[in-house]
């Protein structure tokens, strides 16, 4: 990871932090995939989905783009930070690094993939073809980069997570233990129990979709987080 200097950290966090911001956005109409029976491929769509506006799509698309833009310069600012605090790059800060590295692409990669696949089985449904004829022609090579994406993400999430806990727990990055309750695993876990509440309650799976950006926004605080201690430390 390039490393920035002192002057530059607090503007590329904040970058880091809207880019991560407006992701969370971008996972929402991301988890619109139509409602009620029948579903086709594995589920991952309901046949309704023609009822969904091609545009949510179109916009997470270029969002993933914004969001990788906005991470990149995000982690090199909290690599440096780090590094800075550190002396020398342990193995915690190279697994930190190749957890960013792995994000930043996996960011555009998970919603360029993504995007592109339920555009094209939005478009198969509004032609008419059957739930079948879709798994038939379309499920697996839909599955597949849909599988490798999200793998990839989630090992790239993980990674990212652990380290920054391990960090604000070694006051490496000295930012309140608070932080950790938005950080990208903890605010995932909370996300989705409250997604889990909030559908048994109310019955309507339409308003959990928007506690789907847990995690990425979990990233945007983790940005503010170093941001906060990086204008503590200028002062």
């Amino acid at each position: 990871m390039p490393y920035v200097e002192k002057s530059r950290r607090p503007l590329y966090l904040l970058i880091g932090f809207i880019g991560m911001f407006f992701c969370g956005i971008g996972d929402i109409l991301f988890s619109f995939r139509g409602e009620g029976e029948p579903t086709a491929v594995s589920g991952m769509m309901s046949m309704n989905i023609t009822e969904v506006p091609l545009y949510f799509y179109f916009i997470s698309f270029f969002i993933g783009i914004i969001a990788m833009i906005g991470y990149f310069f995000g982690s090199k600012a909290m690599y440096s930070y780090c590094l800075d605090r550190l002396g020398n790059p342990t193995k915690t800060l190279k697994a930190y690094n190749f957890g960013a590295v792995m994000m930043s692409l996996g960011i555009f990669g998970i919603h360029s993939v993504c995007s592109m696949a339920l555009i094209a089985l939005r478009c198969a449904a509004e032609a008419g073809l059957s739930p079948e004829l879709i798994n038939e022609h379309f499920a697996l090579p839909m599955m597949i980069p849909f599988a490798v994406t999200t793998t990839w993400q989630t090992i790239a999430d993980l990674i990212v997570g652990i380290t920054y806990i391990i960090f604000v727990f070694k006051k490496i990055i000295p930012a309140s233990k608070l932080w950790l309750i938005c950080g990208p695993l903890v605010l995932y876990v909370i996300f989705n129990i409250l997604k889990v509440i909030i559908t048994a309650v109310t019955e309507n799976a339409m308003i959990g979709k928007f506690l789907s950006g847990g995690e990425t926004w979990g990233l945007a605080f983790m940005f503010l987080a170093v941001f906060f201690c990086v204008k503590k430390d200028n002062k």
